[in-house]
């Protein structure tokens, strides 16, 4: 078995209207999946060579946990990934070309070595209408990093606050309640959510 893990990254994959029945199945058992919420093709693409890009390879290491970011002029993509499984070094590269070529890994401040989860990225506007690119990171503590020049510079991963989680956020959603109003989701994990491991609500 290699122990190389290969990023794929699916480029100008156009399908048209399909049904599950239309989709050939081979070899996926998908009964245990109730069909009212799990409606999604299964589609393989590991003959299809012609549809994969090769981001990152280093002999012997895990790279994995992927997340990106397109910018506006719709091209241009960031991807940020660990040196690790969920956790390690953060390894930033960037496509011009909508993901069909990456440059080599990108200098990152140093503390993004200290990565303890899975980093994600998101654009957030606020209400002055100034856009940033925010890199989370995960654990304890939750510590976020920002670009105010589309990912071109960044700040060290900073502390959020006394609490962590894993992969934080696994979302950010924006919010029609007001500019600058975002909803940020993670979850602890069921370990905890202070350094103690005490549960807060709020």
């Amino acid at each position: 078995m290699r122990r190389n893990f290969v990023f794929i990254v699916l480029y100008s994959l156009v399908i048209g209207t399909l049904v599950g029945q239309e989709i050939k199945n081979i070899g996926v058992d998908i009964s245990p999946f109730s069909t009212d919420y799990f409606s999604l093709p299964l589609i393989d693409l590991d003959d299809h060579r012609e549809w994969q890009t090769v981001i990152d390879r280093e002999e012997g290491q895990y790279l994995g946990h992927p997340t990106t970011v397109l910018l506006p002029d719709g091209k241009t993509i960031f991807i940020v990934y660990p040196k690790g499984h969920g956790r390690g070094s953060i390894v930033m590269k960037k496509s011009e070309d909508g993901g069909l070529h990456w440059s080599e890994r990108l200098p990152v401040p140093d503390n993004w070595s200290t990565s303890q989860e899975v980093p994600t990225l998101y654009p957030v506007t606020d209400s002055l209408g100034k856009t940033r690119v925010i890199m989370f990171s995960g654990r304890y503590p939750a510590r976020m990093a920002y670009s105010n020049d589309w990912c071109t510079s960044w700040s060290p991963l900073t502390p959020l606050g006394d609490w962590g989680g894993i992969v934080v956020m696994g979302d950010v959603v924006d919010l029609h309640t007001g500019a600058g109003h975002y909803l940020a989701l993670f979850h602890d994990d069921e370990r905890y959510f202070t350094a103690q491991g005490r549960p807060q609500h709020s």
